[in-house]
Order: structure tokens, then C-alpha cells, then sequence
């Protein structure tokens, strides 16, 4: 039996009309479980070299910050990746935290630990 897909436009009108709190706590639990999955499946697609933003981690000053992934390690946890950083990402990752402080003025940085599902690879 084939399953019909809602266009969007009911579900968000579903949500602001007729959806109690019981609703909206499944909404948002399956909106977090979709949000999960896209970006597991991204991280899968994270390749060396790629040129990656970072998003989505903590500490907050990370966000935005890019260049170039350096190496991936696939081991045990949660895959991560080693980001060289450019200089514009260096310099404002040395004026965002004092344990980075020793880096200004440097070209580049190689930031290690960066979960693959924080990456997203920039569109050319």
C-alpha cells in the first residue's frame, strides 16, 4: 500500500492550528531525529581535503570558522576530523578565547577534534 507524503504547507498548517502540547513535544522530538540523521548522513560525506564550515558545535566561538579537513579519524566514538584553519579562522579563534590567544598572527592553525556532523562541506 503506498504511503502519500503531506505537502509542507498542511503540516505547518496542522501544527498552528490543531497541534496540543502533546503533539508538539512528538513535532519536536522528530524534528531533532531528522536533524540527526541529515547530519550523520552529511558527516558520512566528509572527505579529506574537503573544504568545511563548522556548525552546530560548542564552545559557540567555533561556529563559522573553516578551511581545509586535514585528516578524519573513523576509530572508535563519533567520527571527527583535524580542520586546518585559514587565517581569517585563526585570527578570530585567537581574539574569541584566551586558550587560543597564543595564536594571533598566525597563518593557519590545525584544530583537531571537530565532530564530521559539525562540518558542512561549502558549496563552490
Amino acid at each position: 500500500m503506498p504511503t502519500t507524503v503531506p505537502e509542507l504547507r498542511d503540516v505547518v498548517g496542522f501544527v498552528l492550528e490543531h497541534a496540543d502540547k502533546n503533539a508538539l513535544d512528538h513535532i519536536t522530538q522528530a524534528v531533532k531525529s531528522r536533524h540527526d540523521v541529515l547530519r550523520e548522513k552529511a558527516a558520512a560525506e566528509i572527505t579529506e581535503n574537503a573544504t568545511v564550515t563548522i556548525r552546530g558545535i560548542s564552545p559557540k566561538y567555533l561556529n563559522g570558522l573553516s578551511d581545509v579537513v586535514k585528516e578524519i579519524i573513523r576509530g572508535r566514538g563519533k567520527p571527527h576530523a583535524t580542520v586546518t584553519l585559514d587565517k581569517a579562522s585563526t585570527d578570530t579563534l585567537a581574539f574569541s578565547s584566551t586558550k587560543f590567544g597564543h595564536l594571533a598572527g598566525r597563518t593557519s592553525y590545525d584544530l583537531t577534534g571537530v565532530p564530521l556532523s559539525c562540518c558542512e562541506v561549502v558549496k563552490s
